[in-house]
């Protein structure tokens, strides 16, 4: 190839040709100083702001998940407490709602996906009462300091506490809520903990595996996130019989989170309130 001709496929339209060559090398320049791009998983508290002092949500999951992206070193000095996550309800009424989940993040960091992305709940009236304190240590008779709590949350729920129960170690116990059908209940309670006095051997305490019935046949569970074991308490020649707890949960199409209702023998108690996460479909 002549040399001239060589020259003038290397001069032709040369300012281009430059521009590419400084936009190339600035590209190179910055990747080089942010590193790759990665993704991080954050679990947050999912706070709730807008309500009035006489409303409370129901159905609120407390923890989401948020997925995080941006290059590599900013993303891995990324203080969970930056990131904020949380359901906006100003102007609700008494009743069902469906939110977003917003989420604000610090400069650097974008949203990648946020798990739950939508909230279905309800907004209820709330109330307060009082109701009688028992205490339970496994294998323990106790005798609690307190012998009634305030509760707050949900009218509804409050007008189906019965009583509280103290559970965990003479020093330190947790007061949880509970129904007349021994449910735990989602209400405050005050005093959260208290004391007791040992007072004999009672209840034992055990995990049984969840068995859930499926939904009718018209709707198709394509996920589901449930709970491996359930903590329950109660007398041990009961607990001795039972190889599961049975619960059940309202089925309906969509992507939500729901509590699930369990079915207890009488004298038996759960630990905690269980929730499960349903991806649910039509069947066509």
């Amino acid at each position: 190839m002549p040399r001239a001709s060589l020259w003038q496929r290397l001069t032709h339209q040369w300012p281009a040709k430059l521009l590419s060559l400084l936009a190339a090398f600035l590209l190179w320049y910055q990747l080089r100083q942010t590193g790759p791009v990665v993704e991080r998983a954050i679990e947050r508290p999912l706070e709730i702001i807008g309500l009035g002092p006489d409303q409370v949500a129901v159905g609120v999951p407390e923890r989401v998940l948020v997925r995080v992206r941006g290059d590599e070193r900013t993303v891995n000095g990324l203080r969970p407490e930056a990131v904020l996550a949380y359901l906006d309800l100003h102007g609700l009424k008494e009743g069902p709602f469906s939110k977003p989940v917003v989420v604000q993040l610090p400069a650097g960091v974008v949203l990648a996906a946020v798990i739950p992305a939508r909230v279905e709940a309800r907004v209820e009236k709330s109330a307060e009462g009082e109701i009688p304190l028992y205490a339970f240590a496994p294998n323990r008779a106790l005798v609690p300091a307190d012998g009634h709590v305030r509760v707050r949350g949900a009218a509804p729920l409050v007008a189906r506490a019965r009583y509280a129960l103290a559970l965990g170690p003479e020093d330190r116990l947790r007061v949880v809520a509970v129904g007349a059908a021994g449910e735990p209940l989602a209400l405050e309670v005050e005093p959260k903990m208290t004391r007791a006095r040992f007072a004999g051997p009672l209840l034992t305490r055990r995990e049984l595996p969840l068995a859930l019935p499926g939904p009718p046949p018209s709707l198709s569970v394509k996920q589901a996130q449930l709970p491996r074991a359930i903590p329950v308490v109660g007398p041990p020649e009961v607990l001795a019989k039972l190889a599961f707890v049975t619960g059940e949960v309202e089925w309906r199409a969509g992507s939500y989170v729901a509590p699930i209702r369990l079915k207890l023998p009488e004298g038996v108690y759960a630990l905690k309130a269980p929730w499960g996460s349903f991806v649910v479909e039509r069947v066509q």
